[in-house]
C-alpha cells in the first residue's frame, strides 16, 4: 500500500510541478509580449525623431553634424529608389504624368487622372 501511496504522491507532485511550469510559461510569454510592445513603441519614437531631423536637414536648417552623413545617405537611398521606380515604369512601357505622377501609357497625350498634358 505504501508503494501505491508513494507513486500517487510522486504523480501528484509532478502534476503540480507541470501546472506551475505551465503557468510560469504563460506569465513569461505575457511579459515578453509586453516587452516587444514597448520595444516597438521605442522604434516608432526613434523613427519619428529621425524624421524630424531629416525634415530639418531637407529644409536647410542646422542639425547636429554627427547626423549629416546619415541624412546624406538617406538622400542617396531615396534617389536610388526613385531611379528604380522609373526603371519599373519603363519596363511596364509606361510614363509618369508630370502633374500628378500617375502612371500613364507612353502614347497618352493627357493624364486620365488629372488632365495634365504629358510630354
Amino acid at each position: 500500500m505504501s508503494l501505491i501511496n508513494n507513486v500517487g504522491k510522486k504523480i501528484t507532485s509532478a502534476g503540480k510541478g507541470a501546472i506551475k511550469a505551465s503557468g510560469n510559461m504563460v506569465q513569461i510569454t505575457k511579459f515578453n509580449m509586453a516587452i516587444k510592445s514597448e520595444e516597438s513603441k521605442i522604434q516608432g519614437y526613434m523613427a519619428e525623431i529621425g524624421n524630424v531631423i531629416f525634415d530639418k536637414y531637407k529644409e536647410g536648417k542646422d542639425i547636429d553634424p554627427d547626423v549629416i552623413t546619415n541624412c546624406e545617405d538617406i538622400e542617396k537611398c531615396i534617389k536610388a529608389i526613385d531611379e528604380l521606380k522609373l526603371k519599373i515604369i519603363d519596363v511596364k512601357d509606361l510614363k509618369k504624368c508630370p502633374g500628378c505622377d500617375n502612371e500613364i501609357d507612353k502614347d497618352d497625350v493627357f493624364c486620365s487622372k488629372c488632365g495634365t498634358k504629358s510630354e
